[in-house]
């Protein structure tokens, strides 16, 4: 039976490529109406500490360790383990890669920030 188009799909061929760098590699798949985009990211060890984000987010880590530096505390996540992050500046973080192979994640994005060309 063929598979008709679906707004509940995003094919892997189809997601937007946000960035394929040599730390960090971000595909995206929007879901226009329904006000989230999820995004598949590849973080590699090196480089400087990221910036601040104040963006919310929810995390399933697929596999390597995830470190997320808060102001008060950090927190570490490895295969299986999942995060929810709220948005704001209480809660601004900054992830970095634990040990030395890459950590494979994906995250949500809300409305509120996805850019507009995205949508």
């Amino acid at each position: 039976m063929p598979q008709k188009s679906s707004p509940y799909v995003v094919r892997a061929a189809d997601a937007l490529v946000l960035g394929d760098g040599k730390l960090l590699s971000v595909k995206e798949a929007n879901f226009p109406g329904f006000g989230i985009a999820l995004r598949f990211q590849e973080r590699r060890p090196g480089g400087p500490p990221s910036d601040w984000c104040t963006t919310g987010h929810s995390v399933f880590v697929l596999e390597g360790r995830l470190r997320y530096d808060f102001d008060d505390h950090s927190v570490e996540a490895g295969p299986g383990d999942m995060l929810h992050i709220p948005a704001g500046e209480a809660h601004r973080h900054k992830p970095s890669v634990v040990g030395d192979a890459p950590v494979r994640y994906v995250l949500t994005e809300f409305a509120e920030n996805i850019p507009v060309s995205s949508r």
